[in-house]
């Protein structure tokens, strides 16, 4: 079987259903090859195309035309032709504009009602987790994260209910990808950036490659309505964070990012950061949750790392070291 008739295949098995297996087992066919990603791509457009091509065809095929319509009218209307024809003057452009306006009303609806098949992640405390969605973009969740993936013919969208994620979009310009993390959207068509959701709502965004648009979901008469543009358009290097009052840009040194971003090596450094800092980091990995009961010590400034997948030995070290005056512990039971 070649390439293109594979890409159709799974375009149709992905149209009718969608679970996490068929997901999974579609982005283990399109990681097998560039042929099978482009394959699957122009399969994607051309189904667009014949959609639109759909959508365009008459209200009445010429086989259908209304047999009444030729008729002659009875007597009775014959008086009405006066009158019709002052209402068609007076009121037809009204009429004509509301007709639009409903109309457009109702495609509103149709669009906002359009579903969206629903494909939930998650990762446990320490845990991480890469994987390739339908349109080829890698998806990597940090640790205690949940996502929920929700693709149809004219968006893509990632909402963040917890956690931290990377996300490599595939550009496609008529689907822009949308994360979407406490009411704060993030806009890409292709390009690579993080976002994080803090325990207090805060969002964070930082742009790895392109640029991004930054935006706050709204709502008129309790229907979503277009985002409001929150700063201008992030480029690769900068960073912004969004709370419930303002939006911060910065730009952190490339070691910064770095840092920022070694969750998807699976391992945590610090150098010279405060205590305060470190175990709040730490405690992101760990369901030992270290608290620092000496205000003094939490200035400290320390260095080390860890691995994110053995934050309990790291935890172990500072208690020895610090003592049981500065730093005790609590077992912490992460949301579902």
């Amino acid at each position: 079987m070649d390439t293109e008739t594979q890409a159709t295949r799974w375009l149709i098995r992905l149209d009718s259903a969608r679970s996490p297996e068929l997901i999974a087992k579609h982005a283990e066919w399109m990681a097998e090859s560039t042929q099978n990603r482009v394959a699957y791509i122009k399969a994607t457009l051309a189904w667009k195309r014949t959609d639109a091509l759909r959508r365009m065809r008459p209200w009445n095929p010429p086989d259908e035309v209304d047999p009444d319509l030729l008729k002659p009218r009875t007597k009775l209307w014959r008086g009405w032709g006066p009158m019709l024809a002052s209402l068609r003057t007076a009121w037809l452009p009204r009429v004509a504009v509301g007709t639009v306006v409903a109309t457009a009303f109702v495609a509103l609806l149709a669009l906002l009602a359009e579903p969206a098949p629903e494909v939930v992640y998650t990762t446990p405390v320490g845990g991480h987790e890469r994987m390739m969605l339908e349109d080829g973009s890698v998806l990597d969740l940090n640790t205690n994260t949940k996502v929920r993936v929700q693709f149809t013919s004219t968006r893509r969208r990632i909402l963040l209910d917890r956690g931290e994620l990377l996300l490599s979009v595939v550009h496609d310009a008529s689907r822009p990808m949308e994360v979407i993390a406490a009411g704060v959207v993030t806009r890409a068509v292709g390009t690579k950036f993080g976002v994080r959701l803090y325990e207090n709502t805060n969002v964070e965004t930082l742009v790895t490659e392109g640029r991004v648009l930054v935006l706050r979901e709204q709502h008129m008469l309790g229907l979503p309505s277009a985002p409001k543009p929150l700063v201008r358009t992030l480029v690769a290097g900068e960073r912004v964070l969004v709370d419930a009052r303002a939006a911060r840009i910065s730009r952190p040194s490339a070691k910064q990012i770095q840092r920022t971003l070694q969750w998807t090596t699976g391992r945590i450094s610090f150098h010279e950061e405060k205590l305060s800092d470190v175990v709040r980091e730490l405690n992101r990995y760990n369901a030992r949750q270290l608290v620092i009961l000496d205000r003094q010590v939490a200035r400290t400034r320390i260095g080390g790392g860890f691995d994110t997948s053995h934050a309990d030995t790291y935890a172990e070290d500072l208690m020895k070291f610090f003592g049981p005056d500065a730093l005790g512990a609590l077992e912490y039971v992460p949301p579902q």
